[in-house]
């Protein structure tokens, strides 16, 4: 027969023994693995990517983010510059936007409207689109853009001659980083029938 103190001891360890077994047994909530989700730089379907490919996708996309703006920045500048007759000196829009051939194009270009006092007047200057240009470089650009301008509602004149209409244009732009700024470098132009 069992003497009281160890009868309790029994019933204690029992009774331990009895709780332990009711209890749920606790497994750990498995972590999902994580996953990304990537979309082409060219646009398109998303599809299942890497951490690495996220991350390029991510920085890529901030490299496209900083020339557009750059480009809206010059465009408007640009526009300006049209509409008053050209200018003799860079201003500080064009030498925080440009660089190299581009911005050197662009002030002969410039010059030659002072020169000449020919203007765009009436109309729009319209920024059709801006598209990414995926894989296209140029001298060792970071990223191309593609814009389309149409200036058909405007008109170019100068003294003393015919007015010409507006047209319509298609210009590919490398942008580099210069200094530590995303900067138009170096571009290709053409004319078009439409956008």
């Amino acid at each position: 027969m069992l003497t009281r103190p160890r009868r309790l001891a029994v019933t204690i360890l029992a009774a331990a023994c009895l709780l332990t077994g009711c209890q749920p047994a606790t497994t750990p909530t498995p972590t999902p693995a994580p996953s990304w989700t990537c979309t082409p730089e060219a646009g398109g379907e998303q599809f299942s990517c890497s951490q690495h490919q996220y991350d390029d996708m991510v920085a890529k996309d901030k490299l496209y983010a900083e020339a557009e703006a750059v480009y809206r920045k010059f465009f408007a500048e640009n526009s300006r510059i049209y509409r008053a007759g050209g200018i003799d000196e860079p201003t500080a829009t064009l030498l925080e936007t440009t660089t190299g051939q581009y911005l050197r194009d662009s002030m002969t270009l410039y010059r030659s409207l002072r020169n000449t006092q020919t203007k765009v007047v009436g109309g729009d200057i319209k920024l059709v689109s801006l598209l990414r240009l995926p894989g296209v470089s140029s001298g060792g650009s970071l990223v191309a853009l593609r814009a389309c301008i149409d200036t058909t509602s405007a008109e170019i004149r100068a003294p003393g001659e015919k007015p010409e209409a507006g047209y319509i244009g298609i210009e590919q732009l490398f942008f580099a980083r210069v200094e530590q700024q995303m900067k138009i470098q170096s571009s290709m132009w053409q004319e078009v029938e439409a956008c």
